[in-house]
C-alpha cells in the first residue's frame, strides 16, 4: 500500500473518530436536543407551543455511531442541498433506498448517474425524467464514504415516519 493510501485513510479514520467524540461530548452537555417547550407571546397573551421532539437515536454500537457520524457528516456537506431522509426536496426523499435499488446500484449512481441513465437502466432513466431531466452531480466518493451515508439514512428513517415523495 503506498504511503499516500495510508495517509488518506489515516486521516479519514481520524476525522471518523473526531465527529463520534464531538457528537458524543455534545450529547453529554445536552447540546443535541432542542427544549421540552417553546413560549410564544401572541396578540392576546401567552400561548405555549411544545416542540416537536426528535426521536432518539436506537442503541448504536461506537462503530456504528463512527459511521453514523461520518455519514451525517457526508449527507449534511453533499446531499443536504437536494435531498432530506423523509421529505422530498430537489430529488426525492432517501428513506428506503436501500429497499429500492441494491446497494451496487446506489454506489454507481452517486460516483456517476449520468452514465447510469445513459446506460438505459430503466429505474434511472424514469428518475431522471421524473425530476424534469435534472442531473445528479457526480461525486468523487469511496464505497466507504456512500456506505456510511447510507447507515445515516437507515437510522435517520428507523427514528421518523415514512418517506414523502
Amino acid at each position: 500500500m503506498s504511503q499516500a493510501t495510508i495517509r488518506g485513510a489515516l486521516t479519514v479514520g481520524m476525522g471518523v473518530v473526531a465527529c463520534a467524540i464531538g457528537a458524543v461530548c455534545l450529547s453529554a452537555g445536552g447540546l443535541l436536543h432542542e427544549p421540552e417547550e417553546v413560549v410564544e407571546v401572541g396578540w392576546c397573551g401567552v400561548v405555549s407551543t411544545p416542540v416537536a421532539q426528535e426521536a432518539e437515536l436506537p442503541e448504536l454500537a461506537s462503530e456504528e455511531m463512527a459511521r453514523y457520524a461520518a455519514g451525517e457528516a457526508l449527507f449534511r456537506g453533499n446531499c443536504a442541498q437536494c435531498h432530506a431522509v423523509l421529505d422530498r426536496v430537489v430529488g426525492p426523499a432517501l428513506a428506503g433506498v436501500t429497499k429500492r435499488r441494491p446497494e451496487k446500484w446506489i454506489t454507481q449512481w452517486v460516483k456517476n448517474s449520468a452514465k447510469v441513465v445513459a446506460s438505459g437502466d430503466s429505474y434511472a432513466v424514469k428518475l431522471y425524467a421524473d425530476y424534469d431531466q435534472q442531473q445528479m452531480p457526480s461525486f468523487d466518493m469511496s464505497d466507504q464514504e456512500i456506505k456510511d451515508i447510507l447507515v445515516y439514512i437507515e437510522v435517520e428513517q428507523g427514528t421518523g415516519a415514512v418517506a414523502r415523495n
